[in-house]
């Protein structure tokens, strides 16, 4: 799954180094618990609602 977040994740640029160094950690995540539950590949609630909250914040332009 490493190959899944480099091809997906490990190239984002969101025009800030902590959205970026954020959507590389929660890519790199599930890349490692592909076919859990959120919950269980993100064990601390504070980083399960980071991820949360992560996919809430409004992006444009945002390569295919």
């Amino acid at each position: 799954m490493l190959d899944w977040w480099e091809k997906n994740f490990a190239t984002c640029e969101l025009g800030d180094r902590r959205l970026n160094e954020r959507v590389m950690s929660i890519g790199y995540a599930l890349s490692q618990g592909f076919g859990k539950a959120l919950s269980e590949i993100f064990n601390k609630a504070t980083v399960l609602k980071r991820a949360y909250e992560f996919l809430l914040i409004p992006r444009q332009n945002l390569p295919d």
